[in-house]
């Protein structure tokens, strides 16, 4: 090629490229890389939750409550294993608390159910407590029962390992004692949670902070069904405690005015909870995921985006139908995380998921979320914002807080049942523990503020007389001394949370809806999580936005067609001369 024909092509690009629009640089898809976080808070890890959960689900299934099932007393020990692995190191006790249930109508239980409990002492005030709850049972015709509710003790597992990092990596200990629960016979009709309320904790019921229920999570956002970048993002729950009377709750109005402070207070932190979340998902690099177009090609979107937070739902708790219940009746300040619950409805969207039915699996969940029953990264960061929200609430100074070791040991006692004149009550101190040497022996000293005193770690006290008493208990190491102190209510009567749940007896075999036909997986399809560096496709349903370097003006037109003109007679005036001097060489 001739320099002339190269200097013309040139000038022809140079052209073409003054109106030409600027090219658009496709998004970088990569795996997920921890990044600095924006804000100092405990922080989950996503894949940790949802690999917890697709172990649990795979080898612990047909958790029936009251049947001595494998799958269900294997998966209480798994995750009361897990929590005391997470926690190592800040005197983590667990325990389980039996309790009777009846069974289905048409096969009475032959054992006890239980609850499993962790705890973990508080620095400060042991005595006040913040509850992490979750169910682990199922129906009886349930197999993994995935969604309902593996995936709430899976987020649960998920809050401890991110709190104990926290904790570790800035020389801390919580300010607050933190129990997690998982509650058991919650499909039967709430008996694990209400036997919690009406019986292991009564006497200390005025000493919780706040509850966290963590429901059937997953279908949620940023979760679009089948990875449908045509589908809307489906939305994300918060069920809060409300401040009127409703149907759930017809008392709310005779709160006292330090309860319903607390419950609003509580629930303008979540609101902040929700901004921080989405901006500590952005700075670990969250920042957008692949959906399907309608050729199944993957389409960048932008995920945790303010403009989504109208995703995220915080309403009143009219819900119901969970472990959250009684610790609302009661007065106290409550969460319950959610997605999706379309399923029984009338007319339910496509995308209703099937809870409680045997159909609901981590494969269905992940089809649900990309159309392939394989890992998706929708469904994994769906199962991770409501551990974030919950570890940036317990981050909260007057929620959970933290503090910093001292010379001395930490006294805790354990829950306080029903305090009632001339009954017998235990309580026990083997959550307190020495930070700087958690093998070192205690000694503990019991004055139960009636002229009674007692020596143990565990001891049985009954008072005699009705009223209020102080309960202090005096933890020695070689190294020092910490007292505690519990206030509890002697009465004559229990005070009773009724069960609204109490009169149902199902067969454990809810109905499947018809109107639902569920999807079946195509494992060619796939996520990402997308590196926003460069620019992403415009969200689904919205109109692209050009910016100013894309948009051609009429100056820029009849200028690059007077460059064109003036390019082309340059050419032709070349060719011209060429010829010329090709004839009089000749």
């Amino acid at each position: 090629m001739k320099r002339s024909s190269i200097k013309f092509c040139c000038l022809c690009i140079l052209v073409f490229g003054v109106f030409l629009p600027a090219t658009i640089t496709t998004p970088i898809a990569h795996a997920y890389a921890p990044k600095a976080a924006s804000t100092d808070f405990p922080t989950v890890n996503p894949d940790y939750i949802y690999d917890q959960l697709f172990y649990m689900v795979t080898h612990f299934q047909h958790r029936e409550a009251g049947y001595g099932n494998s799958g269900h007393d294997a998966f209480a020990s798994y995750w009361a294993q897990e929590m005391l692995h997470n926690l190592q190191g800040f005197g983590a006790q667990s325990r389980q608390d039996t309790f009777t249930v009846s069974g289905w109508h048409d096969r009475p239980a032959t054992t006890h159910a239980f609850n499993g409990e962790v705890t973990v002492p508080g620095g400060v005030h042991p005595e006040q407590v913040v509850v992490i709850g979750c169910h682990y049972d199922g129906e009886a015709f349930s197999t993994q029962s995935a969604n309902d509710d593996a995936s709430g003790c899976a987020i649960e597992l998920g809050v401890a390992q991110a709190m104990s990092n926290y904790w570790r990596s800035h020389h801390v200990y919580p300010a607050r004692t933190l129990r997690f629960v998982i509650f058991d016979a919650e499909e039967q009709g709430l008996y694990g949670s209400f036997h919690y309320l009406n019986d292991t904790i009564n006497g200390d019921v005025q000493n919780i902070v706040a509850m966290f229920n963590e429901e059937q999570n997953g279908i949620a956002y940023p979760l679009r069904y089948l990875g449908q970048a045509a589908n809307p993002l489906l939305p994300f729950n918060i069920e809060m405690s409300p401040l009127q009377n409703n149907a759930l709750y017809p008392a709310q109005s005779k709160l006292s005015s330090t309860q319903q402070e607390n419950i609003k207070h509580f629930r303008a932190l979540m609101q902040q909870a929700v901004v921080a979340a989405f901006a500590q998902f952005q700075a670990l690099g969250f920042q957008g995921l692949t959906y399907h177009d309608e050729n199944n090609e993957a389409q960048a979107q932008p995920i945790f985006t303010p403009e989504q937070i109208n995703n995220i739902h915080q309403e009143d708790d009219g819900l119901g139908g969970s472990d959250q219940m009684p610790f609302t009746l009661a007065g106290l300040p409550c969460a319950t995380f959610v997605g999706n619950y379309s399923y029984y409805d009338n007319k339910p969207p496509a995308w209703s998921y099937p809870y409680d039915q045997p159909q609901d699996t981590i494969q269905l969940m992940n089809t649900f979320a990309d159309g392939s029953s394989q890992k998706a990264h929708a469904l994994t960061l769906s199962l991770a914002l409501p551990g974030m929200l919950t570890t940036w609430m317990l981050h909260q100074p007057e929620i959970l807080g933290e503090t910093s070791a001292n010379t001395h040991p930490f006294a805790a006692i354990s829950d306080i049942g029903q305090t009632l004149v001339n009954k017998s009550i235990t309580v026990d101190a083997r959550s307190s523990f020495d930070p700087e040497h958690g093998t070192a022996p205690l000694t503990y000293a019991w004055d139960f503020g009636d002229g009674t005193t007692a020596n143990g770690s565990s001891v049985n006290h009954t008072y005699t007389k009705t009223g209020n008493y102080t309960i202090t208990l005096t933890a020695r190491s070689a190294r020092g001394s910490e007292r505690m102190h519990k206030n509890v209510l002697v009465a004559g009567q229990p005070i009773v949370y009724n069960n609204p749940y109490k009169g149902y007896i199902g067969d454990g075999r809810p109905q499947q809806n018809p109107s639902v036909e569920l999807p079946q997986a195509n494992d060619s399809l796939s996520d990402q999580i997308v590196n926003l560096s460069s620019q992403v496709t415009p969200v689904a349903h919205q109109m692209p936005q050009k910016t100013p370097s894309q948009l051609s003006s009429p100056l820029n037109i009849i200028a690059g067609m007077l460059l064109l003109l003036i390019a082309i007679a340059g050419g032709i005036g070349i060719a011209v001369r060429l010829a010329r001097k090709k004839t009089y060489n000749t």
